[in-house]
């Protein structure tokens, strides 16, 4: 039968029934169509997700930093993004199926084709319920692998984490220092910027860069292909030519201390500090804060 056929009506006959009867051969034959290639299903639940494991894992995780910190904060991102995405969904579901109930009440034709419409939904939202309940496991199973693989104990804190954070930071300024070498031929005034706030000389950084592009330049000009590890070698020396490198401009500045403890939330000791849990923390923070007011006062 003719596409055409299946709206168009003879003019010798009724023409609700015959739309009625329309409609049901278009079912028919969408229902036909859609039995005729059960790879459709499969191919959806396969394909569901926004990113393949390979993308999320290797490509996510490094786009915001360098360091086991921040891979596990790319984690925990995500998690959090696919919670609050499984509330929404918890509770747009929740009102889907009291709009049904309320269709299937008032029993009109109209109200129960969008009842019906509104059942399909539900259906349709199974699979991105699994797709995010299983990347949530993905994710939560690779922060443990990353936690573990560096010695991380589960009951880091923040000052854990910023103590790794001058390391981040000059891993992250030799990478785009390389990247605009590659691109311009040269730095731009953003990455001078980052050098020198990170205590390190912008001239200086731009050589190093620069010596490392010439020297990569020639061992692939001799035919072999220098493997990522080899970047990530010459960052990690980075970090340590240039560790406590940024002290110089905090003494610029005017700055005594980076981490700092009424702003740091502590789960453990700290002796390399000086700052003990037993001291800080949001149950006592109030308590700080107060001795730190009486002792102004004395002062006055």
């Amino acid at each position: 039968m003719k596409d055409k056929e299946l709206i168009e009506t003879p003019n010798n006959e009724n023409n609700s029934d015959n739309l009625s009867l329309s409609f049901e051969k278009l079912d028919s034959k969408i229902l036909k169509l859609i039995k005729s290639v059960p790879e459709f299903e499969h191919s959806k639940k396969m394909f569901g997700r926004t990113n393949s494991q390979y993308t999320s894992m290797l490509m996510s995780m490094t786009m915001l930093g360098d360091g086991p910190y921040h891979f596990m904060k790319q984690c925990m991102a995500q998690v959090q993004k696919k919670r609050a995405a499984l509330g929404e969904i918890y509770f747009r579901m929740k009102k889907t199926a009291y709009k049904i109930k309320q269709w299937e009440k008032k029993g009109d034709e109209y109200s129960l084709i969008l009842a019906e419409e509104a059942k399909v939904s539900l259906i349709e939202v199974e699979n991105g319920i699994t797709h995010a309940l299983r990347e949530i496991k993905m994710f939560q199973e690779a922060y443990e692998e990353i936690r573990e693989h560096h010695g991380i104990n589960e009951n880091w804190d923040e000052a854990d984490y910023n103590k790794l954070e001058e390391e981040n930071h000059v891993r992250m300024a030799f990478r785009l220092a390389l990247r605009k070498i590659m691109e311009a031929g040269r730095f731009d005034r953003s990455t001078c910027e980052y050098m020198e706030s990170l205590g390190i000389h912008p001239m200086t950084g731009e050589r190093l860069a620069r010596q490392y592009h010439t020297e990569a330049g020639r061992i692939i000009d001799t035919g072999k292909d220098p493997s990522v590890k080899h970047f990530h070698d010459f960052l990690d020396s980075m970090v340590e030519r240039f560790k406590g490198a940024h002290k110089n401009t905090m003494e610029r500045v005017g700055i005594k201390t980076m981490i700092r403890e009424k702003a740091t939330l502590l789960t453990h000791d700290h002796e390399d500090l000086n700052y003990y849990l037993e001291q800080h923390g949001f149950h006592n923070s109030e308590l700080m804060l107060r001795n730190e007011e009486q002792q102004k006062q004395i002062k006055e």
